[in-house]
């Protein structure tokens, strides 16, 4: 972590400013303590990333998942713009209203939008309860804009009104408390700053094609350990490639076929994969959808209700699909 972190950060548990201790590092602090003079807490430094908690908890799944398929989705790795286009359409910002800003990714996952919100020149705060914060890093620190923290969704240990951007993209689902979640996040947005996210959308849809097998299998996955998921997603991906093999270049009936398979696809076919990072992909993305400990889709009313009153005023619904919503602070 760099040392101006230390000006974003405060105790997850009582809000209290921390102070470093016992640092090693020059540029980069790589290892020490940060403690909290309120309630004399204190929370360690390893490989660079202050850690706010002492295990995974429920994301245990993302954190294998995004340390085995750790470059897999940077659009450096495969070649394509599909998180660029995707983080653009989801929040609707641009890359000039980033630039210099300070960002913070909540559920950064190995760092596939962070990469996007750093090459439009902003300073990057990437947050996950999970060891993804490991890959993030890894991935991306060499851009010298990035700081990781591991930390919960729920005791977010950043001062209040200390971002000009969050954005929260495919996580809000996978928390017990979705409501809690959103509010939490909402709080560190800055005067005049704006919040993004995306969640999983309670509709008809949820019940047909691929989304319903999730629906349908997610009692039996759900009991299965990590390892056992992973081995059912790649039986499934190894079931249905014969179609996906055939589909993916289809066109608009290819597309339809795919959403009727158990595995996760459709959103990928019009990427220019290589067959080898396309199947990869299914595999990953079907284990995502499978393996989380929850799954909460919402409405967008909902969602933006939380968002009002959190104190942000909602815009429009957006057109990407699911619940894309954002909100600033007047």
């Amino acid at each position: 972590m760099k040392q101006a972190l230390l000006n974003l950060l405060a105790c997850p548990q009582c809000r209290g400013d921390l102070t470093l201790a016992n640092a090693t590092g020059e540029a980069e602090i790589l290892t020490g303590e940060l403690r909290c003079a309120a309630c004399t807490k204190s929370y360690p430094i390893v490989a660079g990333i202050p850690r706010f908690v002492p295990n995974e908890e429920y994301a245990g799944s993302f954190g294998h998942q995004w340390l085995k398929y750790a470059r897999l989705q940077l659009d450096s790795n495969n070649g394509s713009t599909f998180s660029r286009d995707r983080f653009y359409s989801i929040t609707e910002w641009t890359p000039e209203i980033l630039r210099g800003k300070r960002v913070l990714d909540v559920g950064c996952g190995s760092g596939r939008f962070a990469e996007v919100a750093l090459s439009a020149g902003a300073e990057v705060v990437a947050l996950d309860l999970s060891r993804a914060v490991d890959a993030c890093l890894e991935n991306l620190g060499a851009t010298g804009r990035l700081d990781c923290v591991q930390g919960s969704i729920f005791e977010l240990p950043f001062k209040d009104f200390a971002f000009d951007f969050v954005y929260c993209i495919g996580v809000i689902q996978h928390t017990p408390d979705p409501e809690r979640a959103v509010k939490s996040i909402v709080k560190k947005v800055a005067r005049g700053g704006q919040a993004g996210f995306w969640i999983y959308e309670l509709c008809w849809k949820s019940f047909v094609g691929t989304i319903g097998f999730k629906y349908l299998l997610r009692p039996i996955t759900k009991r299965l350990t990590i390892s056992q998921t992973e081995t059912f997603s790649i039986a499934l991906e190894a079931l249905c490639w014969p179609v996906n093999c055939v589909a993916r270049h289809m066109g608009t009936l290819g597309r339809i076929i795919m959403r009727m398979l158990p595995v996760s696809c459709a959103h990928l076919q019009g990427i220019p994969l290589s067959a080898a990072d396309f199947r990869e992909w299914v595999r990953l993305d079907t284990f995502d959808m499978y393996s989380p400990a929850h799954d909460h889709p919402q409405r967008f009313e909902t969602v933006a209700r939380w968002l009002k009153d959190g104190g942000l005023d909602v815009a429009p619904r957006h057109p990407h699909g699911a619940v894309s919503i954002t909100g600033r602070r007047l």
